[in-house]
């Protein structure tokens, strides 16, 4: 009887001890899934991570690289912006010192030759600066060049009213329609023209 019983707790402690060996190792084993996967999310997520970093390093980057070509942009509209200035102020200055020496006569005449031409009036009056003056020979000869150049004879006479700036202003009799040909208009006829030359200078400049 005794022995039969110790054979008894002996298998039950045996099974006991088969079924705890089984519970570790299905433990240890569910523990190294978890561990596998854990270090595996963790490595997405890492790499994640720096996906995210590299995409705000990238960001910056080129919003730094935007800022400096928007800077560079404004600086170079600025010395744009300053050369211009000083070609004006140049051509301002010639200006003014050909009219004081009585030497602007032949370009007021281009002037209103291309105004009348312009305007397309057999007739026409003419405004002008006190400081640069039209006369009445000078009318006859651009109206002498506009039949030469056209084949369309024209009538021209001087407007008693004066302008400001120095150049001509060429209106119609009835003075609906008028042809502007004063300083500061044919620069900003010839803006485009001017503002390459002085990109191109300013370029070969920068280039030294």
């Amino acid at each position: 009887m005794m022995e039969n019983d110790n054979k008894l707790v002996s298998g039950i402690l045996d099974e006991a001890k088969a079924r705890a060996d089984k519970i570790i190792r299905d433990a240890e084993e569910e523990a190294g899934f978890i561990k596998k996967d854990g270090i595996e999310e963790a490595a997405r997520l890492t790499e994640a991570e720096w996906r995210s970093v590299r995409l705000r390093e990238n960001q910056i980057a080129m919003k730094e690289e935007s800022a400096k070509r928007s800077i560079d942009r404004l600086s170079e509209l600025r010395n744009m912006d300053a050369s211009f200035k000083k070609v004006r102020d140049e051509v301002d200055a010639r200006i003014e010192n050909l009219a004081k020496e009585g030497k602007l006569s032949s370009h007021l005449i281009s002037w209103i030759v291309e105004a009348v031409i312009g305007l397309d009036r057999k007739s026409a009056v003419v405004s002008f600066s006190p400081r640069a003056v039209v006369t009445k020979e000078m009318l006859d000869e651009a109206s002498t060049i506009v039949k030469r150049m056209t084949g369309s004879s024209v009538t021209l006479s001087l407007d008693d009213k004066m302008i400001g700036e120095i150049g001509v202003v060429v209106t119609s009799l009835d003075g609906k329609v008028s042809y502007e040909n004063v300083v500061s208009v044919r620069i900003r006829r010839y803006l485009k023209e001017i503002r390459k030359i002085i990109q191109e200078e300013n370029a070969r400049q920068n280039s030294r």
